[in-house]
């Protein structure tokens, strides 16, 4: 009898153990990521036209992956109805000065981790300082990406965490006054009622001089993402003044940043695709 307890409690102990590694895992990998880079360049299509949009999906930290798959249906299809090319991949050699000149807006979708050598991280600054477009959606702003000048003149805030008591809720967007009349505002309401994995950041976008798009209604949201013992300092939100959607300028490149996008869902939604649209006609300087 003693015999079986001994090993009954040696098995709980074990599965414990494996639950608490994987657990630890899990969460180095969405906040480090384990991250590795490509050296050889994708072969581009020789069809790509001068307005060819480079649609970016890799991932080196966590994967949304249901997001991802059914985002791609959605840009080829903004892309044919605009005339536009595209090229999509997850392939971070891309990211060279002769390939990077093709596209008019890079679209970081759902990215992760630290994804670019740093090699790539120089090509791209420099593409975007010298005018290209970025268009960064959801993960490609959460705290995984291990480059200061990305997470502070890119991004232009610092995330902290998201709720999780639930993880997904139901909340009210409000249009900016002051962005009603510009281009990525474009055939977008002025309440905005969606249910999404509502990003919480440690700094507001607007104090580097971005300007806001949309911002949440944190009142009709829970923005605790305590973990239980794992995690016990991210039990607040950002208050009245929660920016979740945002455009800004660096050097000679534009930026829109959009904290939605973490479901498949999402790339179903009229005006979440009306506004993908808008902030790659902005960013490139499209017609």
């Amino acid at each position: 009898m003693k015999r079986a307890l001994k090993i009954v409690g040696i098995s709980l102990a074990g599965l414990v153990l494996v639950a608490v590694i994987g657990m630890s895992l899990f969460i180095y990998k969405a906040r480090y990521g384990f991250n590795f880079y490509e050296t050889t360049p994708p072969e581009l299509p020789t069809d790509l036209t001068e307005d060819a949009i480079l649609i970016f999906s890799k991932t080196n930290g966590y994967r949304h992956s249901d997001a991802i798959e059914a985002s791609l249906p959605a840009f080829r299809q903004i892309v044919r109805q605009n005339g536009w090319s595209i090229f999509t991949t997850d392939n971070g050699a891309v990211f060279n000065p002769e390939q990077l000149a093709k596209f008019k807006v890079v679209v970081w979708n759902n990215t992760s981790g630290k994804v670019l050598n740093e090699e790539q991280r120089q090509a791209f600054r420099v593409y975007l300082e010298d005018g290209g477009g970025f268009v960064g959606i959801h993960a490609a702003g959460d705290n995984s990406h291990q480059w200061e000048w990305y997470e502070q003149e890119v991004i232009g805030a610092d995330f902290s965490h998201h709720p999780l008591n639930p993880q997904m809720q139901q909340s009210m967007l409000y249009l900016e006054p002051d962005a009603a009349n510009h281009a990525v505002a474009k055939d977008l309401p002025g309440r905005w009622e969606r249910e999404e994995e509502w990003y919480i950041f440690s700094t507001n976008p607007r104090e580097r001089d971005a300007d806001v798009l949309y911002t949440l209604d944190e009142s009709l949201i829970n923005p605790s993402g305590n973990f239980g013992f794992l995690v016990t300092d991210k039990g607040w939100g950002m208050g009245d003044d929660h920016p979740i959607v945002w455009y800004r300028t660096v050097g000679k490149g534009r930026v829109f940043y959009s904290a939605l996008g973490h479901q498949a869902a999402a790339f179903e939604e009229p005006f979440h695709l009306t506004m993908l649209e808008n902030a790659i006609r902005w960013t490139g300087k499209l017609p």
